[in-house]
């Protein structure tokens, strides 16, 4: 064994030059504050090269420092440390090694030019034994420098605690680097309070299990299980895409068949009209033959009559009065022709009079009733005024139109034309004056109403996007923001760019105008934060470029850091926000704008502003418009009082635009009353009454002269045979021409039935090449297409069929197909869409696209599905392989290892009575993982050969299988904590002590610990440490190795039984001991140790002396 012999301490708090001599077991003690744990410290500084667990059994939170040991820590607040300067410290442990006969030394040098500026080396000088002249020049300490320059038996020179740790591992035997572990948790004693966690960290060491390549085996069969899943979800897809293909194609060809049905239906009526108009035509052609000989026969009649009439006339025509009777006839019918004329423009005057003296009526009264609505009476006012102003013979227009319905009302009576014109033209004067004025205000009222109209409906939007929460920008805002966010949603970042006055809240409301209007439009300035600035930028330079938005602020929120808080006095005092880059931009903004409550204390200042909205700024003053902050965008308020004010404006819009839509109304109304086409229709109709009166007078003269003349005998026999005669002609006539208007009919009917004919003939050719050509197509379908032609048919019509088949509905079959042809199109194009979205597939979504789908498919389903069904069981047999041999068959190794760990311990453990009771480290299947435990703990090393994947093995723990297989194949921290449980053997088991006690009964330490004393408690501890260190030092592979144990505060609460006990155990083993405790533990410790030393102070000074009496 490498044994600690002696210990050199050089300015180590209170030791300013102190040897301590140490045997194969040590007993430190003193009473408290005199140094124990110091010197303990002081050995661990050395051997595991590390600060951080100084006096951690005095003190679990001991905050003790490298620098209050060099410098000798007082702790009062005038004089913090005895020793000042720059000062050199030494630790050096001395190390017998038995098997070699030698000495070799492990220390540290400590040089401290200040405070906290400590610099520290570690060294191994061989062949050396401790003494003053290696630390000192007389009575000067030796620095770093100065001790290394002057001993030249230094074999290793240590900067690092990382080459320093090395070192000491090698020299105290090659030995584990869990010494450096144990060492400080023997120190730092602590009751077992978890078995599992005591048994980690003294009894069982991590043992790492290398599962990358069977991770990286497990991942690649779950990658290559994925990609032939993904290859059977698109075949699965293909096959969808291909038996909706394989619809729409049945469906297309049964509208094929429909086609042929059509054509052959629309080919055997055609045949079946010809053969109608044939006839048709034919019995026309009779009737036409009979209507001509007809026709003949009353020509010759008429002619005949005619004759007898021209006779007569010739006759008559040397009689003087037959002579002057026909000629008043003749005038007599031009008199009363041009009467039925003048009735006729009679019977248009007298409507127009009717309208024009309703337009009088409502005029008048729309002139005299000026309370009707404000608009008509200031109408009748305007038209009043102006016709008074107009009118030289200081008539108005309402005298007028007065005087002109009078007119009216008496024109069937005698009545002077020549007045009523004039008074028709002024009538038609001030009307068209008024006319022109209305119509200038009508023409200014729409332009109004219409841009009320425009306000109201952006008012509208308005209020709708308030009470979803939106504000409502400038346009250019808007755009911005859209295409900011669409932009970053496009590259797969989900920001939202804010708005700046969105983003900021007002504290004090009577500053709320101030801070408005201040910032005006820089309240809808655009922010992102510092990292999407650049990106944000190129988008509002792509759409400056595309001349969509202009004037649009974009925050550069970087470098902003030094604006985090808002000074004194400023507006920005009175405004805050949750994020972070909105306040310090208002900082930035308003922290040089001064608050004044006055406006004569503006110009003390730069930049300053009152509640008043009056602003002082570059050495002048101004106030800010209200329109500016009228309407308030700042904080959560500002939707509120948007959305009043809005609503409050449109109420008052509507009324608004209500009664400019009833000023509208009546000024039509009163437009329509204005009109001048009844007056100017009189005013040109007015000469018929004269025209009428004389027209009458001439008639009844002309009457009064025919009577006159047929009173001669003669002449009214004759006249009487030629009135017969006419009689006869104008029947002959009107039988003629009847028929020969139905000869015409006839010819036309003849001649429409011969161009249908032809018409149908074009069709027939037609029809028999299209129903040839589908025949053609139909090929070997072409009989089943005729056999199930005949029997649709059936009894039926062909204009029945066609009814059903084609045009009625809901029974059109051919539109049934077609519907369900398009309905199997669209899913199969949205089934082709789908597959190209999801496996970026450049084919076509369409018919003429299938090909390439059905090509994909057939590549799938012969080759590639094949290929990786190869692929996955090859990854699989090697996943498998690599899960048995180095994980299970590892884990199971490192188990029985730990069993047998157990095993010896127990062994070392047999028959030692620690107070009547007698301990036994048990492990068992852990309860949470008894699954796992039973899984590796299972015999299948024999079954070789056999798959654990199939088989017995598989059957019994298919579960765990593929829950560890999981497990293995996850990423992330939270999965590496997980597989870091699932991959340390040392999870799979439970652990508890169990006390045997002297009557044979026995109970679980986790059952009772609880309820024992600390006494009771620390016994496991010290046995299992102890046991922990035999395991450390005896896995050593440098052939003989240390055996150092290091207990502070040692054996505290237990009896002297218990003690004597413990430490008949450790005197078994092959251990140096070092052991701290108070001296009332002197007789207890002391005859069990072979050096008892006494640690004591002065409180300038410590030292340490043998102690004598010890046995």
């Amino acid at each position: 064994m490498k044994k600690l012999t002696r210990m050199k301490l050089i300015n180590w708090h209170r030791f300013n030059n102190c040897t301590i001599e140490f045997g194969d077991s040590t007993l430190l003690s003193g009473e408290n504050g005199a140094g124990k744990s110091t010197l303990l410290d002081a050995i661990q500084f050395v051997i595991i090269c590390s600060t951080g667990y100084f006096n951690k059994a005095a003190h679990e939170n001991g905050k003790r420092r490298l620098t209050g040991y060099i410098r000798c820590k007082t702790g009062k607040e005038n004089q913090p440390y005895e020793r000042t300067g720059e000062i050199s410290a030494h630790v050096a442990l001395e190390f017998y090694e038995e098997s070699k006969d030698k000495y070799f030394i492990i220390g540290a040098v400590v040089d401290s030019a200040s405070e906290g500026q400590e610099t520290t080396v570690r060294y191994l000088m061989e062949n050396t034994r401790i003494s003053d002249d290696l630390f000192l020049y007389g009575n000067q300490v030796k620095s770093i420098a100065e001790f290394r320059g002057s001993n030249i038996d230094i074999r290793q020179w240590c900067k690092t605690n990382v080459e320093a740790r090395r070192m000491v591992t090698a020299r105290l035997g090659r030995i584990e680097d869990k010494f450096f572990r144990l060492i400080p948790k023997a120190l730092a004693f602590k009751p077992i309070d978890d078995i599992k966690d005591f048994v980690y960290s003294y009894v069982l060491d991590e043992k790492e299990v290398n599962i990358d390549v069977l991770r990286e085996n497990v991942r690649t069969y779950q990658d290559m299980e994925r990609t032939l899943d993904n290859v059977k979800k698109r075949m699965k897809k293909l096959k969808k895409i291909q038996e909706l293909y394989q619809r729409v194609q049945e469906r297309i060809e049964k509208d094929r068949m429909y086609e042929y049905f059509l054509k052959r239906s629309e080919l055997e009526l055609v045949e079946g009209q010809l053969s109608s108009l044939e006839t048709a035509r034919k019995n026309e052609e009779i009737r036409l033959s009979q209507a001509k000989a007809q026709l003949e026969m009353l020509q010759k009649e008429r002619s005949e009559k005619q004759e007898i009439d021209t006779n007569i006339r010739v006759e008559l025509r040397h009689n003087q009065e037959f002579v002057a009777l026909e000629e008043e006839k003749k005038e007599l019918k031009r008199l009363r022709d041009k009467r039925q004329e003048a009735m006729n423009e009679e019977t248009e005057l007298k409507k127009s009079v009717a309208q024009a003296a309703r337009d009088c009526e409502s005029l008048l009264r729309t002139i005299e009733a000026g309370n009707t609505s404000r608009y008509s009476a200031a109408v009748s006012t305007e038209m009043s005024q102006s016709a008074n102003a107009e009118n030289g013979t200081g008539a108005d227009f309402a005298s007028c139109i007065r005087e002109y319905r009078k007119k009216l009302q008496t024109l069937d009576g005698d009545i002077n034309v020549t007045e009523i014109k004039s008074l028709t033209d002024d009538v038609i004067h001030f009307k068209q004056m008024r006319y022109g004025e209305l119509q200038e205000a009508q023409a200014q009222l729409k332009i109004r109403l219409n841009q009320n109209q425009t306000e109201w409906e952006k008012l509208s939007k308005k209020i709708n996007k308030l009470k979803r929460k939106k504000l409502t920008y400038p346009s250019g805002v808007e755009l911005l923001v859209e295409s900011v966010q669409e932009e970053f949603a496009g590259i797969g970042r989900e920001i939202q760019p804010g708005v700046l006055c969105e983003m900021l809240e007002i504290k004090d409301e009577e500053w709320r105008n101030a801070v408005e209007g201040y910032l005006n439009t820089q309240r809808f300035y655009v922010l992102v934060e510092p990292e999407n600035f650049d990106i944000a930028l190129g988008i509002y330079d792509r759409l400056r470029r595309e001349k969509k938005v202009y004037g649009v602020g974009l925050i550069n929120t970087k470098d902003l850091e030094k604006y985090d808080t808002a000074p004194a006095g400023t507006l920005a005092e009175v405004v805050t926000s949750q994020n972070k880059y909105a306040r310090q931009y208002s900082n930035m903004l308003l922290g040089k704008v001064q608050m004044c409550e006055r406006y004569e204390d503006l110009k003390k200042y730069s930049v300053s502003i009152t509640k008043g909205c009056m602003r002082y700024q570059n050495c002048v003053a101004s106030a800010i418009k209200p329109e500016v902050f009228r309407v308030p965008f700042i904080g959560k308020n500002a939707f509120t009082v948007q959305l009043a004010q809005a609503e409050e404006e449109f109420q008052k819009l509507s009324e608004t635009m209500e009664n400019q839509e009833k000023k509208l109304s009546d000024t039509k109304e009163i437009l329509g009353l204005l009109s001048t086409e009844s007056d100017v229709d009189i005013k040109y109709r007015l000469d018929v009454i004269a025209t009428l009166r004389m027209l009458n007078k001439s008639i009844d003269k002309c009457e009064e002269n025919i009577r006159k003349l047929k009173e001669n005998s003669t002449l009214i026999q004759k006249q009487l045979q030629l009135d017969e005669l006419e009689k006869m002609l104008r029947g002959l006539d009107y039988t003629i021409s009847s028929d020969t208007e139905k000869i015409g009919g006839m010819r036309a009917r003849i001649q429409d039935l011969v161009a249908r004919k032809q018409t149908l003939l074009e069709k027939q050719i037609t029809g028999k090449s299209e129903v040839t050509t589908l025949a053609a197509d139909a090929g070997e379908r072409l009989n089943s297409w005729n056999r199930e032609y005949k029997e649709a048919l059936g009894v039926r019509s062909i204009e029945q069929f066609q009814s059903e088949y084609f045009y009625k509905l809901p029974s059109n079959k051919r539109k049934y197909n077609s519907e369900r042809c398009q309905i199997a199109k669209d899913n199969m194009i949205n089934a082709m869409v789908e597959y190209k979205t999801e496996h970026d597939f450049g084919a076509a979504a369409s018919l003429d696209g299938f090909p390439e789908f059905e090509a994909v498919y057939e590549r799938l389903k012969n080759s590639e599905l094949l290929d990786y069904e190869e692929k996955v069981q090859s990854a699989h047999k090697a996943a498998e392989t690599e899960f048995h041999e180095q994980f299970l068959a590892k884990l199971q190794e490192n188990m029985k290892l730990a069993q047998g760990e157990f095993k010896e311990l127990n062994k070392a453990l047999k028959g030692i009575d620690f107070s009547s009771e007698r301990y036994e480290f048990q492990f068992m299947p852990s309860k949470k993982y008894r699954n796992y435990y039973e899984m590796i703990m299972d015999d299948f090393n024999v079954t070789q050969g056999e798959s654990l994947f199939s088989g017995i093995f598989h059957e019994a723990h298919k579960d765990v299988i593929e829950e560890l297989f999981e497990q293995l194949s996850v990423s992330g921290d939270n999965s590496a904590q997980a597989l870091d449980e699932f991959t340390d053997y040392r999870t799979y088991m439970d652990y508890d002590i169990k006390i045997i006690h002297n009557d044979g009964t026995y109970s679980y330490y986790s059952k009772v610990c609880e309820e024992k004393s600390g006494g009771e408690t620390q016994t496991p501890f010290y046995v299992t440490v102890a046991a922990s260190f035999v395991q450390l030092y005896s896995n050593n592979i440098g052939g003989e190795a240390a055996g150092l144990v290091l207990f502070d505060e040692a054996f505290n609460n237990m009896d002297d039984e218990r003690i004597g006990g413990v430490l008949e155990f450790l005197r078994r083993l092959p251990l140096q001991l070092i052991i701290a405790a108070p001296p009332d533990k002197i007789q207890y410790i002391g005859p069990a140790m072979d050096e008892v030393m006494l640690v004591m102070t002065d409180q300038k000074q410590s030292y340490v002396e043998e102690y004598h009496n010890a046995v």
